[in-house]
């Protein structure tokens, strides 16, 4: 299963819009998790309800109309994450792709790929400084369409994850990673 982080510097910086982007670009099954994580909520609740999770105009139905298999709501306070995360992976590794929209649960997923959308305006939120660090992808700082590698090397299943998510073909792909001198690590079919 491929793990995908999309995190961002604010509210309304494009995560949503990138996952529906995602979907519909990527092949097989894909569970989904919409993470929100405040000190506000008593404990870690992962909720499937049909009811919530498919109300008109939220996050979560827009996943569930662009294609995503399974979509979750995650509300957790931080010091029930880890726990709450250990308890649940299982429900997540029968997928072929694992979405996850949020910031906090950066140290609970060993996640493939990382991206940080960092839309201008805003006030970035604590929990996004380490997700802009430990990124391997930025989207939207110079432009809302702007793609900046934020590493010095990928792996070539990363190279292959990006090109399928964001329905670049692995042509162009290449040619990003050469233009911006990343050293391709691992790859099986000499393709970068």
């Amino acid at each position: 299963m491929q793990k995908v982080l999309v995190s961002g510097k604010s509210k309304s910086s494009g995560k949503t819009t990138l996952i529906t982007k995602m979907l519909e670009n990527l092949k097989g099954e894909i569970c989904v998790i919409k993470s929100t994580i405040h000190d506000k909520y008593n404990d870690f609740e992962l909720i499937d309800d049909k009811n919530i999770i498919e109300k008109d105009n939220t996050d979560t139905s827009k996943f569930i109309k662009s294609g995503a298999k399974k979509v979750y709501f995650l509300k957790s306070n931080k010091d029930d994450l880890k726990k709450g995360i250990e308890r649940n992976i299982k429900k997540f590794t029968n997928f072929d792709y694992l979405i996850v929209e949020g910031n906090s649960i950066i140290d609970y997923i060993n996640f493939n790929l990382i991206f940080y959308l960092d839309k201008k305006g805003g006030n970035r939120k604590e929990s996004a400084v380490k997700c802009e660090k430990e990124s391997d992808i930025i989207i939207g700082r110079k432009d809302y369409n702007s793609i900046e590698f934020n590493t010095g090397e990928l792996s070539c299943s990363q190279a292959h994850l990006l090109g399928n998510s964001l329905g670049i073909n692995l042509k162009k792909i290449g040619k990003m990673i050469k233009k911006e001198d990343i050293k391709v690590m691992d790859c099986q079919l000499g393709l970068f």
